[in-house]
């Protein structure tokens, strides 16, 4: 039952019509509409907080403030649990506050958060009067939050409205969830914080449950296929020809694939591995197992440098296996097609020009996409309709944080790689200011006498918004250093590309100039030193993959951050942190999902409760719910589905 706002006492023609334009049309409307705060407080998590951003907290003190001086005056410093988190707690130039802040008390804390630091510089601490109740803040301009809370609870007194469940009421009793209705009413009408955290929990559960749903819709497509009949003993044989052990994870995601491999319906997979952790010998050993199989294979590459390297690379490891090379410097195209349609080749490494129609293959039964997020959907899913079974391994070494990686592919098609090498050397990392711009420049030095090749990073060609750009770092360079130098950035042409990477590899004591371009690149084991200027500009994880083009081999290796300005937090935290994926787990809570996931994704991620970063379980014991409610025989008859998700039903024909 949904009554229109205009038959609700209290509801005069001005306010029906500012909630009309916040596109509150009905009680229902009003009754989705939950608070955005309370008080004058922030109570939610710390969760959804970002860097720099300006809070007020409560919080508890769990440490005993200590007090320290400094050239510019003092400072008090303490630990704080928010909502069962723990932050840093800094304090400037009020020491009276040490007399009056004790452990275990209570307090409003205003100030800047700092993301990467977990900490909050506090403009203000105030005792929390524990008598003052919980007010909800809806941000209405125009409407008192005193009487929005009214109006609202007419509507519950009155039963002028109906809320219906979403959830099965096994989930509900399973997790310890309240119904929706009663989690609504929580938000409007909290007793305690208690009420909030058990209203949210019940939330983030349904937008986890709901998001499943919809990608279940798209996942109920898999086809049927015979298990791939490869020869097992070949594999191995292949593995013991290898120049090193497989690390414990390169093992794990081998057995994955060849766990998929053996499934009687089409699989795919996103390996991820962190830069320099060794995907390439796990595909290759799957890549083969198709090969035995007598099926052909095809790896599709962003870059023709990336492709050639994979061909030299595959070529010299399977040199019993027929291997061709098609780009679009390819020559005798057309014989090449004509005899990949024969399947007169094994496996086809590519660039795009994998897609064009008139490349037809002979039983293509595995499909590898490298740096799978460099290509359109589209451009994806051309290439991957030209197999017989939909087979798939998807590649990155771009860190996903697991959630995503989880709503991209599911749980149990991501497989990590994270362990390294024992052979690779970790590479120093180090955030210095322009102004210590000479400390690089000796690195540059000793490099260059070594024959080494060093990369130099700039955000821009050229800019008007940064300093340090193509044109400019050059003319710095080359006023510096007497040893080759080359550029390159997106507005040369493809073959100048190629020929300046080219030149660049085998032109030892070398430097390159060049915009992120390089951020997948060919591996140069000689590659010991790059510096990224303005440093500041780049994500997280886009600078640890520009890191990760060098110290490639057994060599000693060293990057520089490069900033203008002092203090760059995140940049601090890159110099002390190797691990991809940690650093992607910030990345993504600063600058949202829309970096990891391509557009197919992105519109479920808008969320008002749940937390990517950190409702992992949440998510992973939706997903399962799902799962097993839709192989259920009564999953079209059961009503929630039919009020909540008519679409969802439609898509999956059932």
């Amino acid at each position: 039952m949904e009554v229109g706002l205009d038959q609700i006492k209290g509801v005069g023609p001005n306010t029906l019509r500012i909630l009309r334009n916040h596109h509150i049309w009905s009680t229902y409307d009003l009754i989705l509409n939950y608070p955005k705060s309370y008080e004058d407080y922030s109570i939610t998590s710390l969760d959804k907080a970002t860097d720099k951003e300006t809070l007020t907290i409560r919080a508890t003190i769990i440490t005993e403030p200590q007090m320290s001086r400094f050239a510019k005056g003092e400072r008090i410093t303490f630990k704080a649990n928010v909502f069962k988190q723990t932050i840093g707690v800094v304090v400037f130039g009020r020491g009276y506050l040490l007399k009056q802040l004790k452990v275990n008390d209570e307090v409003v804390i205003k100030g800047v958060y700092h993301l990467y630091k977990n900490q909050i510089v506090a403009a203000s601490i105030t005792d929390l009067d524990k008598t003052v109740p919980i007010k909800p803040v809806y941000h209405i301009e125009g409407i008192h939050d005193r009487n929005l809370s009214t109006i609202i609870k007419t509507i519950k007194d009155e039963k002028q409205v109906s809320i219906y469940e979403t959830i099965p009421q096994e989930f509900l009793t399973k997790y310890h969830l309240m119904n929706r209705e009663k989690a609504f009413y929580h938000l409007h009408f909290p007793k305690n914080l208690e009420d909030i955290h058990a209203a949210e929990r019940r939330f983030k559960y349904e937008e986890a449950f709901n998001l499943n749903l919809k990608l279940a819709a798209q996942r109920i497509k898999d086809h049927s296929r015979t298990p791939k009949n490869y020869d097992l003993a070949k594999v191995r044989s292949l593995i013991d020809q290898l120049p090193y052990e497989l690390t414990q994870d390169q093992k794990d995601a081998t057995n994955d694939i060849f766990r998929d491999f053996k499934k009687p319906y089409s699989s795919y997979r996103l390996i991820q591995g962190d830069v320099g952790s060794g995907k390439t010998v796990v595909v290759l050993l799957a890549i083969y197992a198709a090969i035995t199989a007598g099926e052909q294979v095809s790896l599709m590459a962003p870059t023709e440098l990336l492709a050639n390297q994979h061909y030299q690379y595959f070529s010299s490891m399977l040199q019993s296996c027929h291997i061709a090379l098609l780009s679009g410097k390819t020559k005798g195209k057309d014989q090449m097609k004509e005899a990949i349609k024969k399947h007169e080749y094994d496996l086809v490494i590519g660039t795009h020009a994998l897609i064009e129609n008139d490349v037809i293959f002979d039983n293509l039964g595995l499909v590898v996409i490298d740096e799978q997020h460099k290509f359109g959907v589209n451009t994806r899913e051309e290439l991957i309709r030209k197999t017989h079974s939909k087979d798939v391994i998807y590649l990155t070494a771009t860190p996903i944080p697991r959630t995503l990686a989880m709503i991209a592919f599911g749980n149990t098609h991501v497989s990590l790689i994270k362990e390294k090498p024992q052979q690779r050397v970790p590479i120093e990392t180090k955030y210095i200011l322009k102004s210590q711009i000479d400390e690089l420049y000796q690195m540059i030095r000793n490099a260059v006498s070594r024959n080494e090749h060093i990369f130099l990073v700039v955000p821009a060609i050229d800019s008007i918004k940064v300093t340090d750009n193509i044109d400019s770092v050059y003319d710095e360079i080359s006023s510096q250093f007497n040893c080759p130098i080359f550029l390159l950035h997106g507005r040369l042409p493809q073959e100048e590309k190629e020929r300046v990477m080219e030149n660049f590899v085998y032109t030892s004591g070398s430097i390159m100039i060049a915009t992120t371009m390089i951020e997948v690149g060919i591996d140069i084991p000689t590659a010991t030193l790059i510096g990224i200027y303005a440093a500041e500009h780049f994500g997280l994880s886009q600078l640890h993959q520009l890191r990760g083009r060098v110290g490639r081999g057994d060599l000693k290796s060293s990057c520089y951050l490069i900033s203008e300005k002092d203090d760059i937090e995140r940049l601090q935290l890159l110099s002390k942190i190797d691990d991809g994926f940690v650093l992607s787990e910030y990345d993504l809570k600063s600058r949202g999902p829309g970096d990891f996931l391509g557009v197919e994704q992105s519109g479920f991620l808008k969320f008002n409760f749940l937390d990517l970063v950190n409702d992992y379980n949440i998510l992973f014991e939706a997903q399962k719910n799902v799962l097993e409610l839709i192989k259920r025989p009564d999953f079209k008859t059961n009503k929630i589905y039919k009020y909540l998700n008519k679409t969802i039903t439609e898509s999956l024909k059932i």
